[in-house]
């Protein structure tokens, strides 16, 4: 008896020390006035960091691995990104066509490949400033290009977290992606500051991508230097767009209002056409990137691959069109109809929403205002606010559609208009990731299809997820890190929640 009492004693004992040798490993943020941060480096040097960043967004051929002309830059992704919805036709075989056939995401594919390369180029980028200024500066030049840092890390994750996992919603407990921080994070920050080269759980992923935009857009103001740079308006249509993935739908309202509040919706003249959708001018572009004689990139342009008339490969022939039932569901009256040009008759297809300019010297468009009110009256709708919803989304169509009148808007409603407005932008790919639409390029009639690629998948299938780069797996600066097996996404088949 005695015996087992003292086993009893030992082993309670054991556990208490097993608990408490646990809690003390747990790396907690240090108290804030043990901390001794870093004196103010000099701007040129952290400024460089953030130039590189914005540099690789605009030109990340050479992470391509060859002379591919699909994966030079953020708009290749977004391209291809569009082209995997039934939004968009492409009218032959060319560049992107594996996107098109939703056939494009496995380990040893350059899809996933060039995706992971470029947005870690990024992140390893701007990780330079983020480690190097103090989040206690009070220079507010160095707190701008923290800011910016901030927001594009954020930007690069959730664009990794989209593309190489299922949505948030219901699958916060499956492998992300790594997460690399830096010596400044874990200061700040503890254990959840510490990079971590495993595929951390999506929900750890987001919550990195919400506090780096918090943070961003405290330090940020309205003041910048282009359109190339964020703002604090940008990185709060950045935190939009992430708290819709996560259903934080009242956050999202807020912010995208707030995004937007200086970036006025163009008229239905300039909507139709009068901007070409190829100019920082358009009043309302919030971000993307001014094209200049050093930076254009000639046929592997966005310009090239999406404007019907540029001798880029669009013009030559691989047009983009918009799909014909999507088409047919806006009025007579709804001036975006001139933006597609659709001789069925014929079978002549294409766009003329994006304008060629001379020296392919086309901007980029990475945000706009519109986007911003779409993203508010959805997340109106999606509390339940139906009739505040159709106010909002009036203030867009009244803009685009004379003859449009709704009173209480549902989110399909809004759905549809954010395709038809977002059209080519490389947008919508992730709304119907987030709302987990299937796609369907399987219709008949009363509609033309013309689509080369007929296909139905459900809006969990696998097949828009891209596979871990098997190259990263075995050669990178993160996964060779883990020392966890790395756990592979299914090349396809519908997901389990």
């Amino acid at each position: 008896m005695k015996t087992a009492a003292k086993k009893l004693v030992w082993l309670l004992c054991s556990t208490m020390l097993c608990l408490a040798l646990a809690v003390s490993c747990k790396k907690d943020p240090p108290e804030e006035n043990t901390i001794i941060w870093p004196p103010d480096p000099p701007i040129t040097n952290v400024k460089g960091y953030l130039n590189g960043a914005i540099s690789i967004l605009g030109n990340a051929f050479h992470l391509a691995g060859g002379n591919f002309h699909d994966a030079g830059h953020i708009m290749t992704l977004q391209l291809a990104g569009d082209l995997m919805t039934e939004d968009m036709v492409q009218v032959d075989f060319d560049w992107f066509y594996f996107d098109y056939q939703i056939d494009n995401n496995m380990t040893n594919y350059r899809r996933p490949h060039h995706s992971w390369r470029m947005m870690y180029a990024v992140i390893h980028e701007v990780n330079g400033a983020i480690g190097a200024i103090s989040p206690k500066t009070t220079d507010p030049e160095l707190q701008n290009i923290l800011g910016q840092c901030l927001a594009l890390r954020a930007f690069s994750y959730h664009i990794l977290i989209q593309r190489f996992q299922q949505t948030y919603l219901g699958n916060e407990y499956k492998p992300g992606i790594p997460l690399l921080l830096t010596e400044l994070d874990s200061l700040q920050d503890g254990e959840e500051g510490v990079s971590d080269y495993c595929r951390n759980t999506v929900e750890k992923v987001y919550k990195r991508i919400e506090t780096d935009l918090l943070r961003a857009i405290d330090y940020l103001t309205a003041t910048r230097i282009s359109k190339d740079y964020i703002n604090k308006a940008v990185a709060q249509g950045l935190l939009a767009r992430v708290y819709m993935c996560m259903h934080k739908w009242a956050e999202a309202e807020v912010l995208a209002r707030e995004a937007r509040a200086a970036f006025p919706i163009m008229s239905a003249t300039e909507a139709g056409g009068g901007y070409g959708y190829n100019s920082e001018n358009n009043p309302e572009w919030m971000w993307g990137l001014k094209a200049t004689p050093e930076n254009a990139m000639i046929f592997v342009s966005f310009i090239s691959h999406i404007s019907s008339d540029c001798p880029g490969y669009a013009g030559l022939g691989s047009y983009k069109a918009m799909d014909n039932r999507l088409f047919s569901q806006m009025n007579a009256t709804d001036v975006r109809r001139n933006l597609q040009f659709m001789d069925i008759p014929n079978e002549i297809f294409f766009n003329t929403k994006f304008k060629c300019v001379d020296d392919w010297l086309a901007d980029n468009i990475y945000m706009r205002s519109s986007e911003m009110l779409l993203i508010e009256a959805e997340a109106q709708a999606q509390q339940g606010k139906n009739s505040q919803a159709a106010g909002t989304l009036m203030e867009l169509m009244s803009k685009r559609d004379q003859g449009y009148n709704i009173t209480s808007a549902t989110v399909d409603d809004v759905f549809l208009q954010k395709r038809l407005e977002c059209w080519g932008e490389g947008v919508i790919f992730y709304d119907y990731r987030r709302l987990k639409k299937e796609v369907d390029r399987m219709y008949t009639t009363p509609f033309n299809n013309h689509h080369l690629e007929k296909i139905k998948l459900s809006g969990t299938n696998w097949k828009f997820i891209y596979q871990i780069p098997q190259a990263e797996i075995v050669g990178s600066l993160t996964l060779p890190q883990c020392t966890s097996e790395i756990e592979q996404n299914p090349g396809e088949g519908d997901a389990i929640f």
